[in-house]
């Protein structure tokens, strides 16, 4: 293991244990495919966490839609995972939640937090986590979300603009 750095949504960062490379991220969508993240190499890719019952979630996911919409012609790809469990809530109502806040991009499931738990000890959402064009974990990861929307938007903009200008370790 690894330590890096965590923002915490405007505070000091934290030091935490976690791989950096090629973390293994495979869940089921809403839509009953198998997203493999590993096979998204070669793009940018943003995973938000989060749970239906997480007020900031609906504020970041509004915020990553207009991000989208900005960046569509990119090479950037977005997801949004519940971390909820199925008890929690069901996919009819999970694909509801999704649909009444027009996401856009896909949703995935991680129910045993197996995913989440590789970047975090404790649940703390919402969780976003970007990975360069090679797969690996651009740090810090952000938990949390203490400034306004505009902000942590401009912030996510500006490292995804990076990310996008960055070569990858096999076109070096």
């Amino acid at each position: 293991m690894t330590a890096f750095l965590i923002a915490l949504g405007g505070n000091a960062p934290a030091q935490v244990k976690a791989p950096l490379t090629d973390p293994m991220m495979k869940l089921q969508g809403l839509d009953g495919q198998i997203y493999d993240l590993a096979d998204l190499r070669g793009s940018v890719v943003l995973v938000s966490f989060g749970g239906s019952w997480c007020a900031r979630c609906s504020t970041v996911l509004r915020a990553l839609q207009e991000l989208l919409v900005e960046l569509r012609e990119k090479a950037v790809k977005f997801f949004w995972v519940s971390v909820e469990r199925l008890e929690e809530i069901r996919n009819a109502d999970l694909k509801r939640y999704a649909h009444e806040r027009k996401v856009m991009f896909p949703v995935l499931r991680d129910t045993g937090k197996m995913v989440f738990l590789q970047f975090a000890d404790r649940v703390r959402l919402p969780m976003i986590v970007l990975l360069n064009k090679d797969g690996r974990v651009d740090a810090p990861v952000q938990l949390g979300m203490n400034t306004s929307a505009e902000s942590y938007k401009a912030d996510l903009r500006a490292r995804l603009n990076k990310l996008l200008t960055m070569r990858t370790e096999a076109g070096q």
